[in-house]
């Protein structure tokens, strides 16, 4: 994704269980710090400030890290859909410049709502890979080959022209 944003806003276990979702037998600390990883690499790549927000914590404020990105657990008061959709509220004209990544209904028609772009967890997935930051699986090399043999059979790649022509067709009017 070409635009220039300051801060991405993920909802974590959501991009938790699109991402990592194959690998079900791992505890779920281990797939956040899977996670974690790949967005630090993402932070660095991009130079984006990057927010992780988890469901739960033990207290009922919000408990938070930071250090290569900022890890936020929602606490048992709120969810992590609540304090993404209040954080964006909170950005006012400044949340045209953040990019939420969630598959959340509620929280894309919220955060749109409040000025930020959104973007499904699955298209986050794809632009993780091609910037190079997801590690290769079997998985992800059959669905390279069969991209490869669709290419074969006539198919053409889009282009990042094409792309940002039907977003900026597709984009919510302010």
């Amino acid at each position: 994704m070409a635009a220039n944003y300051r801060e991405t806003v993920i909802d974590g276990y959501n991009l938790i269980h699109k991402l990592l979702k194959k690998e079900s037998g791992d505890a779920m600390e281990k797939k956040r710090a899977q996670l974690e990883l790949v967005l630090a690499r993402y932070r660095q790549k991009t130079r984006r400030q990057v927010t992780v927000v988890y469901d739960g914590g033990r207290s009922p404020r919000p408990l938070t890290s930071k250090g290569a990105l900022e890890v936020i657990f929602s606490g048992s008061v709120k969810s992590a859909d609540h304090w993404i959709i209040d954080h964006v509220r909170a950005l006012g004209p400044r949340a045209d410049m953040t990019l939420v990544v969630s598959s959340d209904r509620e929280i894309r028609r919220n955060a749109i709502a409040y000025g930020a772009k959104c973007l499904d967890s699955e298209i986050f997935i794809d632009e993780l890979d091609a910037l190079g930051l997801l590690a290769p699986t079997q998985e992800k090399l059959k669905s390279k080959e069969g991209t490869r043999r669709s290419q074969k059979e006539g198919a053409t790649p889009v282009t990042d022209t094409e792309i940002n022509y039907w977003l900026r067709l597709f984009e919510p009017k302010k």
